[in-house]
């Protein structure tokens, strides 16, 4: 089953560590619509839990482009 650009951004943000409000922050949208949305790739991918879905995403997904982390920004020293 494929993702959607959004759900693919979501799953990464997920496997990263990143809480659902962390989430909903980074991609300005509800901390629900995150939840619902994981939710439903948990009953999509019928697995129980966001460890499950990560493993069972990671080992089916593609190569992906990583998620930047504006915290891991360096200054622009000018």
């Amino acid at each position: 089953m494929q993702l959607t650009p959004r759900e693919s951004t979501i799953v990464a943000l997920m496997a990263a560590g990143h809480t659902d409000a962390a989430i909903a922050a980074q991609l300005d949208l509800s901390v629900r619509t995150i939840a619902y949305t994981l939710s439903a790739l948990m009953e999509r991918f019928e697995v129980s839990n966001r460890f499950q879905l990560g493993l069972r995403l990671g080992a089916e997904a593609p190569q992906q482009t990583p998620i930047e982390d504006p915290a891991e920004e360096e200054p622009d020293e000018t």
